[in-house]
């Protein structure tokens, strides 16, 4: 048993260089090892993902957890969320390696374990593998909850340091003349920092949120004026000059059906603004594997500049400006106005 030890102590060494090829032909010899096949399986899932096949990984995962469903106390340190975490079975999620844009059949990109994000809820299933479609350009993940929020009651304080920062995005869109209207609705307040700056600067504000917790404590704290509702199912005949969509897109499973109501929503001279991460971004390049939005397992799609700007078009939409987030590493974010419109 030592020497066997001593063998995957020195696959781990190599995985840790990336000599992976040299890992990879250790483990594969001790999964016959029974005290240490499933840790050797979860290594070898890894290293297929990062030598490009995302399905015997995600395949190998499911090996590794099932053999050791504790797995990850072995792997993780104490002081991680997922530390406690126990596989319990695969659970029913939504099925989907078709295009959300253009319905074609998609390929495997990657796979990855979510136990290794910063916090992992076991709602989910404990493997992530995201499709991709090359001629849209797009990301997006192959299986998830059909209700991704509905549990979430987690209480959220607003940030006074994103005060200036929303403050900075509205003086944009004034200043330049994508929008000079002062209404302003918000889809996703979050811990609503971007409601109360815009309220202070002087917008007439509207906010809706999927989880019901965010609404109460903006109401009950704040005294905004905010409502339940899922976008994608939002009615009304109110148009407003500013729509906030900021970090909501690559959460909703038909975004094409959310910038269609947007549009809707938008009044003709007014602006869309959309915050979302882009897995070409030159933070997401320069992260590769550790880039922490491809463990991120709220997420069921994942941006590129190319697939936002064709569904923005598609839905009577022009990009008209693109800057790199200060808020969030790896996010684009982006104004859009109503198709044909003349600027002054």
């Amino acid at each position: 048993m030592d020497d066997h030890l001593q063998q995957f102590e020195l696959a781990e060494k190599y995985f840790s260089c990336g000599r992976l090829e040299e890992a990879l032909e250790i483990l594969r010899q001790l999964t016959r090892v029974r005290p240490i096949a499933p840790i050797c399986h979860y290594r070898i899932a890894q290293i297929s993902n990062m030598l490009g096949d995302p399905e015997l990984a995600r395949d190998t995962y499911y090996k590794a957890l099932t053999a050791q469903p504790n797995i990850a106390s072995l792997l993780l340190s104490k002081e991680h969320s997922s530390y406690n975490y126990v596989f319990g079975g695969k659970k029913d999620e939504c099925k989907n390696d078709l295009c959300p844009f253009c319905g074609a059949k998609a390929s495997p990109r990657w796979c990855y374990s979510l136990l290794e994000a910063m916090y992992y809820n076991d709602f989910f299933n404990p493997v992530r593998l995201w499709m991709y479609c090359e001629p849209c350009h797009h990301i997006f993940a192959n299986e998830f909850p059909e209700k991704l929020f509905v549990y979430n009651d987690t209480p959220r304080t607003a940030n006074p340091g994103f005060f200036h920062y929303y403050s900075n995005i509205l003086s944009n869109i004034r200043g330049r003349g994508f929008a000079t209207g002062m209404s302003l609705f918000e889809v996703g307040i979050g811990a609503c920092e971007c409601l109360l700056a815009a309220r202070e600067i002087g917008y007439d504000i509207f906010g809706i949120d999927v989880i019901d917790r965010h609404v109460t404590d903006a109401r009950k704290h704040y005294g905004l004026q905010v409502e339940t509702a899922d976008f994608v199912e939002f009615e009304t005949e109110k148009q407003w000059d500013v729509i906030i969509m900021g970090d909501v897109l690559e959460h909703v499973s038909d975004p094409c059906r959310a910038l269609s109501i947007a549009e809707r929503l938008l009044k003709d001279d007014g602006a869309l603004w959309i915050s979302t991460p882009s897995f070409e971004s030159a933070f997401a390049l320069v992260a590769g594997h550790n880039d922490p939005m491809r463990r991120q397992q709220y997420h069921l799609n994942y941006f590129s500049r190319k697939s936002l700007y064709a569904l923005l078009e598609c839905n009577r939409l022009t990009p008209v400006d693109y800057q790199i987030s200060g808020h969030f590493n790896g996010s684009m974010e982006v104004v859009a106005v109503k198709a044909g419109r003349k600027f002054p």
